[in-house]
Parts: C-alpha cells; structure tokens; sequence
C-alpha cells in the first residue's frame, strides 16, 4: 500500500511547480512584456513635446547643411571658371610630372652610386682578372666567327668551282651532240637547168638524158603542168646512171620535192652530187596540186 503524503491546500508548492513548467515560463514571460509595453506607452505619451523640438532641430540643421553647400558649390564652380585657377591646376600637374621626374633620375643616379660604389669597392685584381676573362671570351668568339667566315668562303670557291666544271661539261655535251652543218650557198651560173620531180616515193626527170621533154612517166597538161604517173618513175637508187649522162649536157639539177617523198629526194640529191652536179631544190605541198612551169615563174639556183 502506498503512503501519501499530505500537503496544504495553499502552499508555495503549486507555484513553484506552475513556474517551473514550460506553461508557466509562457505565462511569466507574457506578464513581463505586458508590464514593459505598458511603461513605454507612458513615457511617449508623457513626453511629445521634446520629440516634436528635436525633429525641428535636425530640421533645421539640416537646411543650414545644404544652404552651406549650395555655397560652397557655386563658389568652386566660379573658380573652376577663373583661369587662373585653370592654371594653377595645370602647374599642379606639371610639378607632379616633374616629381614623377625627378624620382626616376635620383632612383637612376642612387643605382649608378651604388654601381660605382661596389666596383670601387672590389679588389681591382680580381676586377682586372674579371675584365680579362671576358676579353679572352670576345676574342674566342672573334675567332670563331672568323673561322666560319674563312670556310664559307671556301666552300663558295669550290662551288664557283664545281660550277664551272659542270657548265664546261655541258658544253661538252652539247658540242657531242650538235652537228655543225652548212648553210647552202646558192650561186649564179650560166648552165640550164633540168628539174626532177619527187613524187609517190620515187623520181620523175621532166627531160631524158638526151634532154628532151620527159612524156613517159610524166603527163604534161596544156598549161605547163607535169604530173608524175604513180608507180612509173624511177627508184632513188636507179638514179646514178641518169645523173651520170646528164653529167656531159654541162646543166645543173632542180628538184621539185613533195613532202611524201622527201627521203627519196635525199638519196637522189646525193646521187646527184656524186655525179658532179649542182643542184637546187623547191618543197612542194600535194594538196598544192602539180608542178607548173611558165615564162613567169622563177629558177632556183644551184647550190
């Protein structure tokens, strides 16, 4: 059975446990701030007056500040108008240059000092060994560059050199493989003229060696054309027994070469020569047609 223990209806004890509660520091807490909030409201309303005084005293402060800079500003802008004060302005500038100036020169001369200074300072043995050390390095390097000017100055002559070789073997070269030719040189001369034609590979003589007009292997048109007979003129080859007769009747060859029939001009012309005969020749186009002979045309001369 649990003993109880009995206490008096109006003790302290229900208001230490009232206050002691989170309840009950609320409600401490609540009166508090009722009694604060209450004095407060007190003191304004018995006081109005004074806060009505301080504000016109800011107030009017305050309008004596800006009626001061209002003054103040008009002044400095009928300054800033004036020239000379322009020019004060402008000296101020110019000294802070100079300054700026003049600091860099004492800073440039204090480093200079100090320069001197040290090298006044050292022993001049070693500024001496310093000195030469450094004379030695430039004329090592002197001599280096000196060197490299001397070999590239050799490598140029072999070069000049090389290249006069090869410039005197391509000469060489180019005399081996030209072949030194001469020009014909054409003449006048008093024998008659005998032309041959050389068509379709072969060749046609307009005369026979007794000199008459050639009716075999030439067809000759009423206006003095010659047209060769394909395939009835004579070889190249077959040529030296009729250049020989020839020979004797004192007249010099003209031939009349197509272009289909160049090589057998060659070998003819030589024959030709072998014989003894002078000779001439005119290049002839087949889309030109045939050879045509008149009083009007021209007589090549011998070669």
């Amino acid at each position: 059975m649990n003993i109880r223990h009995k206490r008096p209806p109006d003790s302290l004890f229900m208001l230490l446990d009232t206050i002691c509660d989170t309840f009950g520091g609320i409600l401490l807490l609540a009166v508090l701030l009722t009694l604060l909030t209450s004095q407060e409201n007190e003191a304004h309303i018995g006081a109005p007056s004074d806060d009505t005084d301080f504000v016109k005293r800011q107030l009017e402060i305050a309008k004596a500040n800006l009626h001061q800079t209002l003054n103040l500003s008009a002044q400095l802008q009928a300054k800033a108008r004036d020239d000379r004060w322009k020019d004060q302005i402008q000296l101020i500038t110019t000294r802070k240059d100079l300054q700026e100036q003049l600091q860099q020169s004492e800073d440039i001369i204090s480093r200079k000092t100090k320069d001197i200074q040290a090298a006044a300072a050292a022993d001049p043995a070693e500024r001496a060994k310093e000195l030469n050390a450094q004379m030695a390095d430039a004329r090592l390097r002197q001599a280096e560059a000196t060197n490299r000017l001397a070999a590239a100055k050799q490598d140029l002559d072999r070069l000049k050199q090389r290249q006069a070789d090869l410039e005197h073997q391509i000469n060489i070269k180019t005399q081996e493989t030209q072949r030194q030719l001469r020009l014909p040189k054409e003449h006048e001369t008093g024998k008659d003229v005998v032309y041959v034609v050389a068509r379709y590979g072969l060749i046609y003589p307009c005369r026979n060696s007794d000199l008459s007009r050639n009716e075999t292997t030439i067809e000759w048109g009423l206006l003095g054309t010659a047209e060769p007979v394909p395939g009835k003129g004579l070889p190249p080859s077959a040529t030296d027994s009729y250049f020989a007769e020839l020979a004797r009747n004192n007249v010099y060859v003209v031939f009349c070469a197509f272009e289909d029939s160049f090589p057998a001009f060659m070998q003819a012309r030589q024959a030709a020569v072998s014989k003894g005969l002078s000779y001439g020749w005119e290049p002839f186009r087949i889309v030109d047609g045939s050879v045509a002979f008149g009083s009007h045309g021209h007589i090549p001369k011998p070669q």
